[in-house]
């Protein structure tokens, strides 16, 4: 269980969650893929690579010196994938998204752990946002716009559209309890 999970669940009925899609991992598997295809190219034409640069050098270089440089190339690569494959995983973890009766909280950050807590009631409008290949992955991004000065956008949300109807559906009916209990309060009796 999450941290907003323990902190609402509590006290509060929570009415969604946001599921962050593990698609954002398929940006690493291109650079990997271009990274690859790079230092396969390299490999696989190392002899003319060499007889290029020691023409144009007036150098001799040795094939084998050029493939030992292509090790540490594929090694170092490796390492900057790793690295950005940890950064992602604890980006996608560190993301929370929940929805209750009242309010909407989305908390992100890995060092800088923010929160934005927006009543149901400020919210104006909840848009969903489909690239064509986040319609294939069924991700997407959110927009909340609210009383606040910018809009809240939450990205990388496994199926966006049902998330926003969600929302919305949660603010219309918050909004019809909202006025009905101030009906009562002015008048002494439900309408």
């Amino acid at each position: 269980m999450k941290a907003l999970e323990r902190k609402y669940s509590k006290s509060e009925r929570i009415i969604a969650k946001a599921k962050f899609s593990a698609w954002v991992y398929l940006r690493e598997l291109l650079i990997a893929i271009v990274m690859g295809g790079i230092i396969a190219v390299l490999w696989v034409f190392a002899g003319k690579i060499t007889g290029l640069i020691a023409s144009v050098a007036h150098k001799e270089i040795p094939v084998e010196l050029f493939r030992s440089g292509l090790k540490w190339a594929m090694l170092g690569c490796a390492v900057v994938l790793l690295i950005l494959l940890i950064f992602e995983a604890i980006n996608l973890h560190s993301k929370e998204f929940i929805v209750t009766e009242d309010k909407v909280v989305f908390r992100y950050g890995i060092f800088d752990v923010k929160n934005a807590i927006i009543p149901l009631v400020e919210i104006r409008l909840v848009e969903s946002q489909q690239k064509f290949l986040q319609r294939l992955f069924h991700t997407g991004d959110i927009r909340i716009t609210s009383d606040a000065e910018a809009p809240y956008s939450i990205k990388g949300v496994a199926a966006p559209d049902r998330l926003t109807n969600r929302i919305m559906k949660e603010v219309k009916m918050y909004k019809r309890n909202t006025d009905r209990k101030y009906r009562i309060s002015l008048t002494g009796s439900p309408r």
